[in-house]
Formats: C-alpha cells, structure tokens, sequence
C-alpha cells in the first residue's frame, strides 16, 4: 500500500486495485487535486485499473468543472468503479445529484455506510 497526502486528500492506494480517497474536512477539491490523484495513482500501480471508495466524514467544496471532470471518460480510464460515502445529509444529496446530471461513464454509487460502500466496491477487485 501507498499513502498520498495533499492539504486536500489522503489517498491510499493498494496493490490489489483498491483504492481509499478521503477528502479533508472544509477542502475544497477542485480538478487539479482528481489530476494529480488519477497520475499519483496510476504512476504506483501503472497497470492496474481502481476500484474506489471516495469518502468524506464533513463538508467539503466540489464545484462544476470537478464534477465534470470526474464524471468525464478520460479522467475514469484508469478506474473500474466508484463508490461514495458519507453520513452528510449534504453530500449525500450531492452525491445523488452527481450521478443523476453527469452520468459517470463507470458504475458508481452513494452509501451512508462505510462498511456497505466497501464491501460493494471490493466485488469490483480482482
């Protein structure tokens, strides 16, 4: 496993194509950070495609160019799923949003139950 820390995210990436982004509570993410954290990633592990569960425990500032970004065929190449997680009403409505309006090109889903994200987006790692 490696670990990549920004003043934005923490992201632990696993050999075995599974991968941990966390945002940072009051961040704001923008499309450099999914830039940078798609190359930290794919630099470790060049080969392998991402299964990842993103989380955020608070509120967090995403704007429209990062959804559209994250949600484009270019940027998901190196992934094979997304699942997002939070107990934040918010982020929760958010998350629905996101995938209802931008239509990531990968199976992606909300949970408000880590455990439950987890265990969905494993089923995607081999």
């Amino acid at each position: 496993m490696k670990t990549f820390e920004t003043e934005v995210y923490v992201m632990n990436v696993y050999e075995d194509g599974y991968l941990e982004f966390k945002v940072k509570k009051d961040s704001l993410l923008d499309p450099d950070d999914l830039w940078l954290s798609r190359k930290q990633s794919l630099d470790y592990a060049p080969d392998k495609k991402f299964a990842v569960l993103m989380e955020a425990q608070d509120f967090f500032q995403i704007g429209t160019e990062t959804r559209r970004v994250a949600a484009s065929r270019e940027y998901s190449e190196g992934m094979i799923a997304v699942a997002l997680c939070s107990k934040n009403l918010s982020l929760k409505i958010l998350g629905s949003l996101y995938i209802k309006i931008n239509k990531p090109p990968i199976p992606t889903k909300f949970f408000d139950d880590r455990e439950k994200a987890k265990e969905w987006i494993k089923t995607f790692v081999k």
